[in-house]
């Protein structure tokens, strides 16, 4: 007789394991803190699958096909169902656990195209992905957080939140390390005593990551607004622009208001378009900019704006400077408020708040300081915008009256003037 093995059940994976006989839910989303049961438990009640019904086939993956060796396929798919326990057979380098009953429970990762092409051409009972945030950034604007806890169609834009379909059809169950009778004590107090950030992802198991973040002190909750104030018609404006084709080319719209705050209103985020033909969309947009700051490194497109009626200025390009300029508009200030102010209307401009972050440092190498150089189009041009008016020149590139734009002279910015810009919203 092959040996048997007992596993027996937690309270919260018990609730687990009712969500997943109830015939209602086909989907499920069990997220929460670090070492809670929740992949104890799935895969328990994968292989509860597996022996029941003769011939299943059932998928567990990670992103990563050495995390899902290490973690899935030896520390537990191993350890609740040992070799040779009930039957089961396991086969190393398909990753294979095979049953008497000829059900299979395969291992893999989505580290690689091929690879997933194979393993998505057959067809499963279950598929169970592990740590399926590792395909995107953690945070409350990950995919599955907006299916699977807001049920809505994922969308980097929140104003264009549209009902999940088939929500109903979707659970979802929270955990916590609480919810682990077994799990030892200190190692809930490591859990307890992590610092801020790491605690409220970790132990409470909340929706949140600014790991490796540029600007981790941002927060829509705090620097967000909807609408300009009233009274925002006659502050000075001014717009700034990353140049990009292939990569996005960013356009922003800034306000000062009488308090030095600056308020970024609007955005134009395009792939695929030239400068020639974006240069009427910013002009149409809104008039009585008083500045342009730009990219200096593309003369030929700056060039392109000048001659179609949009001069531009020379952004001061220092990433470091820039990146400290605008940590400390994210501060709060005497009156308990951020000096910068993001709107909802630049849905590109938050998410590249979110994915912008520092270079790894690599083991045993003192690295400069640098951000990856992704996600960074509207960060660029944000940094433009906010050295232009923390540290403005004191001579810009502004044509002259009748030097048609395109002229070599310039005017102090004292001596600008525009008509009164209309209200964007």
């Amino acid at each position: 007789m092959s040996p048997s093995k007992i596993y027996e059940l937690t309270q919260k994976q018990r609730e687990a394991w009712r969500l997943l006989e109830d015939e209602k839910y086909r989907r499920y989303l069990f997220d929460g803190g670090a070492r809670s049961g929740k992949t104890d438990g799935t895969i328990a009640w994968l292989i509860y699958q597996a022996s029941r019904f003769p011939g299943a086939r059932i998928l567990v993956a990670r992103w990563r096909l050495d995390h899902a060796r290490t973690t899935l396929w030896n520390l537990t798919l191993k350890k609740l169902l040992p070799p040779g326990c009930c039957g089961a057979r396991y086969l190393e380098a398909p990753m294979e656990c095979r049953f008497p009953n000829g059900s299979v429970i395969r291992v893999g990762g989505l580290d690689d195209a091929e690879r997933v092409d194979k393993i998505l051409g057959d067809e499963y009972l279950h598929i169970f992905i592990n740590e399926a945030t590792q395909v995107n950034p953690k945070g409350p604007r990950h995919w599955l957080h907006q299916v699977g806890v807001q049920h809505i169609l994922p969308d980097p834009d929140s104003r264009k939140a549209v009902p999940l379909p088939d929500a109903s059809a979707w659970a979802r169950l929270h955990w916590t390390p609480y919810d682990n009778p077994y799990l030892p004590e200190d190692a809930i107090r490591t859990l307890e005593a992590l610092p801020g950030i790491m605690r409220r992802r970790m132990l409470l198991g909340e929706w949140c990551n600014n790991e490796g973040m540029v600007y981790d002190g941002f927060d829509p909750e705090i620097h967000g607004f909807d609408r300009l104030p009233e009274g925002s018609e006659q502050w000075k404006r001014i717009r700034s622009i990353d140049f990009g084709y292939t990569n996005p080319f960013c356009c922003l719209w800034g306000a000062v208001d009488g308090d030095g705050r600056l308020w970024v209103y609007r955005e134009l985020y395009e792939r695929g378009k030239r400068a020639d033909e974006l240069a009427p969309r910013i002009l149409q947009a809104e008039g009585g900019i008083g500045e342009t700051v730009a990219d200096p490194e593309d003369a030929e497109a700056r060039a392109v704006l000048a001659s179609a009626g949009l001069p531009t200025t020379p952004a001061r390009k220092a990433v470091i400077p820039g990146i400290q300029a605008v940590q400390r508009r994210l501060a709060m200030a005497g009156d308990s408020r951020p000096r910068l102010m993001v709107s909802s209307h630049c849905p590109n401009l938050v998410n590249e708040f979110y994915e912008y972050r520092w270079e790894e440092h690599r083991d045993g190498r003192n690295d400069r300081e640098a951000p990856r150089k992704e996600h960074d189009h509207a960060m660029d041009a944000l940094r433009y915008m906010v050295m232009a008016v923390d540290s403005p020149a004191t001579y810009s590139a502004m044509p002259l009256p009748g030097t048609g734009g395109g002229g070599d002279g310039i005017l102090p910015r004292e001596e600008w003037d525009g008509d009164a810009p209309e209200e964007p919203f």
